[in-house]
């Protein structure tokens, strides 16, 4: 396995959607603390929808409508600006305020604002995937080509000494590592790279292999020093995923994945139980091009 080096390039934008709800504003400070350690900026965006009638659309009254909200919007994000300024007078925070579809706004902004990082807020524990993310940030976290950052609405800030890289050892989680690298060094955490065995021997001399090569390629392509290694044997991934971090007290999962559907895969319903651990630690996720020449699978 070879890749290019590491482009270990500072954060220089983190796009903050907020639709002003107190998950937004948790959400906003994890960004608030990433940018004043980073020396990102920071771009609180609110898109509003507005509700049309397709059998009574009246042009005039839809104008009024997305004005009002426009400025309401934008006075709204002016107070939370001015109350982050207070608490970091460091941070350039920039305002938007966008009309459409929130998701697609969303990806557009951070496209044209080339984010570094999307910040979202979610909603706390459920045995249904998109209740428990929110519509609109379990998509964008599936369509963004953008890191997604999630934190659960129960989750006060808490700066992460270790964040846990599921990997089933693919090529591109090396380019999940590369990423989660920059957010890693803001902190100085330490990587571990966690990888779940569910064959049915406990030792299996194979995987260690794979994983000491998979550690010496991740540590090349990031230049990071702070990675270690955590090899557990269950038979249900996201069990095995849980007792890691139990296990390494961590404090940040990361996923590097492409497939659209991966949350029904981590967040299996029949775990309703053990959803605790996941929702209340903020989670990465780093989007990959399909693997078509299949080098590896999702952890």
């Amino acid at each position: 396995m070879h890749i290019t080096e590491a482009n270990n390039l500072p954060m220089n934008t983190i796009l903050v959607p907020t639709d002003f709800s107190t998950n937004a504003n948790n959400a906003l400070e994890y960004a608030a603390e990433i940018a004043a350690i980073s020396g990102s900026r920071i771009v609180l965006l609110h898109v509003y929808t507005p509700i049309v009638s397709r059998g009574n659309v009246v042009g005039a009254l839809i104008t009024d409508e997305i004005g009002d909200a426009r400025r309401d919007a934008t006075e709204k994000l002016e107070v939370i600006r001015t109350t982050l300024k207070k608490e970091y007078e460091q941070i350039n925070c920039q305002l938007q305020v966008l009309v459409g579809e929130a998701v697609e706004e969303i990806l557009k902004a951070s496209l044209e604002l080339k984010a570094d990082l999307i910040v979202m807020g979610t909603l706390g524990a459920s045995n249904l995937t998109r209740t428990l993310f929110g519509s609109n940030t379990a998509s964008v976290v599936e369509k963004s080509m953008c890191p997604v950052l999630c934190i659960p609405s129960t989750c006060a800030f808490k700066k992460p000494e270790k964040i846990l890289f599921a990997t089933n050892f693919s090529y591109h989680d090396i380019q999940g590592i590369v990423r989660l690298s920059r957010l890693a060094a803001a902190f100085g955490s330490e990587i571990v790279l966690g990888h779940v065995d569910t064959s049915v021997h406990e030792e299996n001399e194979t995987v260690e292999k794979s994983m000491e090569k998979f550690q010496l390629e991740a540590e090349r392509a990031s230049q990071y020093a702070k990675i270690s290694q955590k090899i557990v044997n269950d038979h249900n991934v996201s069990m095995g995923l849980e007792s890691i971090i139990q296990q390494e007290a961590v404090d940040m999962v990361a996923l590097s994945t492409h497939k659209r559907n991966f949350f029904e895969k981590f967040y299996n319903p029949s775990l309703t139980k053990k959803l605790a651990m996941y929702t209340s630690i903020p989670l990465v996720v780093f989007q990959n091009p399909p693997d078509d020449e299949k080098t590896g699978r999702d952890f």
